[in-house]
């Protein structure tokens, strides 16, 4: 089973919308033929972020995380932080030594521009950071 580390921004994506790769994504998780981690930060942002942007997504995405199987990983060590720093924006240095901690197949993530992009986050974290669509491919081209 794919360990795949989500990005808040997919889980808003996912509790925002009933299409879409990220909630095809979630329904893999649900289904069983993936696994989510996440760090407790990706959870407090996503729903910050739903009560600002969608207050009315809020309970739905209550009642998606009750029917997840989450690993929720330890905050990172401060030491690890300032390492990320040196090569990820200081907003996701945290989310990404997390990440990095906690070796998941995959980072799925939307944000192109400092994460997806720069080829240095993928190269020095040694994450394979990609968007919801490449994992939903990958899990349906091994079941066919």
């Amino acid at each position: 089973m794919l360990r795949t580390f989500v990005d808040a921004n997919v889980l808003f994506a996912g509790a925002y919308s009933t299409t879409g790769y990220a909630r095809d994504l979630i329904l893999l998780a649900i289904e069983g033929h993936i696994s989510f981690v996440v760090s407790q930060e990706i959870l407090d942002e996503t729903e910050h972020n739903l009560s600002r942007k969608a207050p009315s997504k809020v309970a739905s995405y209550r009642k998606l995380l009750s029917t997840l199987t989450l690993e929720v990983v330890d905050e990172p060590e401060p030491n690890q932080v300032w390492i990320v720093e040196e090569y990820v924006a200081q907003k996701d240095a945290s989310i990404i030594a997390a990440a990095i901690a906690a070796k998941p197949d995959y980072f799925v993530t939307y944000d192109h521009k400092y994460l997806l992009e720069p080829p240095e986050v993928a190269a020095k974290s040694g994450l394979k950071i990609v968007t919801p669509d490449v994992v939903v491919h990958l899990v349906q081209s091994q079941e066919e």
